[in-house]
């Protein structure tokens, strides 16, 4: 028997937000003060930045068959410098038949991936990893990077609690030079201060 992978699922719920599973929490806007450690040329250096993450709910997205919600994500840091620190955007996603989670992300530094986990839909605290050279949940950087700050591993841990909202991020790095990976951290406590709006679909609806 063939699966039948170009059939669109039909009858589905368009609005978002009543479908997100573990990631409902996380719609809306968020800020917070948070603790990062990278790489310096004498070892590491511990550094503390603002951060300011919009989730934004989207259409319902379907590949043939599966079905897909999602919020997309903007995130923007600032340390005491006048230049963005770090600046992030992508898409959360679910999928209500497996429970899968995938976060996908793109840096202005050359670098994307696609992180991958599993959850309950009532979860309020999930991982997802991303490992360089899989095919369904990895990292490709452009050659700079790949070849002085090769990133082997990704992996966040998000927890909602109400209007709070944790993370700890670990990023496993091969810098040129070096004998062991380097274990670029990232930790921060934002609370909410704005309330998650629905989907274009929904809002026409």
């Amino acid at each position: 028997m063939t699966c039948d992978i170009f059939t669109k699922a039909v009858g589905f719920d368009v609005d978002t937000l009543r479908n997100l599973g573990p990631l409902a929490p996380l719609a809306g806007i968020w800020e917070g003060q948070g603790l990062d450690v990278h790489p310096v040329a004498n070892g590491a250096e511990p550094e503390t930045f603002k951060e300011r993450i919009v989730f934004a709910a989207i259409d319902p997205q379907t590949n043939g068959p599966q079905l897909l919600y999602g919020l997309r994500y903007h995130s923007h840091i600032n340390n005491d410098e006048l230049l963005t620190f770090h600046e992030q955007v992508g898409y959360w996603l679910w999928e209500p038949a497996t429970g899968a989670i995938f976060q996908t992300l793109a840096i202005p530094r050359g670098q994307i991936a696609l992180a991958r986990g599993v959850a309950s839909p009532d979860a309020r605290s999930f991982t997802v990893k991303a490992t360089l050279g899989s095919p369904t949940a990895g990292i490709v950087s452009a050659p700079f990077l790949d070849q002085n700050f090769r990133t082997t591993e990704y992996g966040i841990t998000i927890t909602v609690i109400d209007d709070c909202l944790t993370y700890a991020q670990e990023v496993l790095l091969e810098v040129a030079g070096r004998p062991e990976p380097f274990h670029h951290v990232d930790r921060n406590t934002l609370r909410r201060v704005a309330s998650p709006i629905a989907n274009p679909a929904a809002l026409a609806r």
